[in-house]
C-alpha cells in the first residue's frame, strides 16, 4: 500500500513568529521534578522530597507534603526526589526515588501519606498516572507497563515492551489507549484494559524518542534526531525540526497547535499543526526544559530544572 506521507522540513525560523514572555510565575519549594494541573489544583513535585499543592483560583498554597529525611552515603540528611505525580478526586499519587535507584509508590489522601509499594518490590518506577479513581498505570525505567488496582493493592498485569529504556507515555482522552515511547524510534499504541499492542508508529523518528503527547486524534513525538513528528496514523504524518534535542512536546486540547523545545537556549516553539508555521516563540527559561503543558487552547504552563513554573498566554 502506498504510504500517505507529508514531509515538510522547516529549516529556518519563521521571522513572523511572535516572541512571548511569561505573564506569571509560581515558585516551588525546591527545584521542580514534575507537575500536574487538574481543574484549579496544581501539584508541583520537587527534587528534595517536597510536594506543593496550589489552588490556582485563589493563587495560594493550600497544602504541602514534606517527606522524611534519610541519610545518604556520606551521612548527610537528605530527602528523596519525587519522580512523578498525578492527582484525581482528592487523591494524590507519587513515586519517590531511593538512593539505590529503586522507587517507592505512595498515595496522599485526607492529609495522610500511605506507602503502597516499597523497595522490596524491586521496581525502578519512572512514571505514574491515574486511569480511573481505582486504577493506575505505571512505567518502569526498564520499559515495563504495570496496571495496578488501588483497592486490592495488586498488579492487574505487567507487560514488558522491549529492552530499551522507557521515556514517556500518554493517554487517549477516553483512556482506552495509551501511547508509550522509549529510547528507540518507535511508539506503541496499547489497549489499557488488556495491555495488548494494537499499533506501532515507527516510520518517521530515526533515534531515541524523549517526549510524546496525544490530543484529538493527533500524536506528537520529539527526540534525539531533532525531529518533531505529528502522526495522524502510523503511516500519515507531518514533520518539522528543532535546532537541538527535542526534550519536551505538547499539544493543545483540540490539537490545532503544538509546542516543543526548539534549541539549546530552551526556547519553546509553538506551531500551527496544519501548516507547521511557527506562530510564537516562548522565551524565559534558562535551564533544561522538563515539561510543557497546555492548560487551555491558548495558554501553557512550563517547567525547567529551576524552582518555579512559568505561565504563558498566546496573544
Amino acid at each position: 500500500m502506498k504510504l500517505l506521507i507529508s514531509l515538510i522540513l522547516l529549516l529556518s525560523v519563521n521571522t513572523f513568529a511572535k516572541d512571548i514572555t511569561p505573564y506569571k510565575y509560581i515558585k516551588a519549594s525546591e527545584a521542580v521534578s514534575d507537575f500536574v494541573k487538574v481543574d484549579d489544583t496544581l501539584i508541583i513535585a520537587t527534587e528534595e522530597g517536597i510536594i506543593d499543592i496550589y489552588n490556582l483560583k485563589t493563587d495560594k498554597l493550600i497544602d504541602k507534603i514534606v517527606l522524611k529525611k534519610h541519610k545518604n552515603i556520606l551521612g548527610d540528611d537528605i530527602r528523596s526526589l519525587v519522580v512523578s505525580v498525578d492527582y484525581m478526586d482528592g487523591k494524590l499519587i507519587f513515586i519517590v526515588r531511593l538512593l539505590n535507584t529503586l522507587r517507592e509508590f505512595y498515595i496522599y489522601e485526607n492529609h495522610k501519606v500511605t506507602k503502597i509499594l516499597d523497595k522490596s518490590h524491586n521496581l525502578a518506577l519512572q512514571k505514574i498516572k491515574f486511569v480511573d479513581a481505582a486504577t493506575v498505570m505505571m512505567a518502569t525505567m526498564d520499559n515495563a507497563l504495570i496496571l495496578f488496582d488501588l483497592k486490592t493493592k495488586k498488579t492487574i498485569y505487567k507487560k514488558q515492551l522491549n529492552l530499551a529504556s522507557f521515556s514517556d507515555f500518554t493517554f487517549s482522552e477516553d483512556k482506552k489507549y495509551l501511547f508509550t515511547s522509549d529510547e528507540t524510534p518507535q511508539i506503541s499504541k496499547i489497549e489499557i484494559k488488556t495491555g495488548k499492542i494494537v499499533d506501532i508508529y515507527n516510520k518517521a523518528n530515526k533515534r531515541d524518542i524523549f517526549s510524546i503527547d496525544y490530543k484529538n486524534g493527533l500524536l506528537i513525538s520529539g527526540g534525539k534526531d531533532r525531529r518533531v513528528i505529528l502522526y495522524k496514523t502510523p503511516k500519515i504524518y507531518k514533520m518539522t525540526k528543532g535546532e537541538f534535542f527535542i526534550y519536551s512536546v505538547a499539544l493543545n486540547p483540540d490539537a490545532t497547535m503544538a509546542a516543543f523545545v526548539k534549541n539549546e537556549d530552551s526556547e519553546i516553539s509553538v506551531i500551527d499543526t496544519i501548516t507547521l508555521e511557527e506562530k510564537y516563540v516562548l522565551k524565559g527559561h534558562k535551564q533544561t526544559l522538563l515539561k510543557i503543558y497546555f492548560n487551555a487552547s491558548d495558554q501553557l504552563i512550563t517547567a525547567d530544572e529551576a524552582d518555579r513554573l512559568m505561565f504563558w498566554k498566546l496573544k
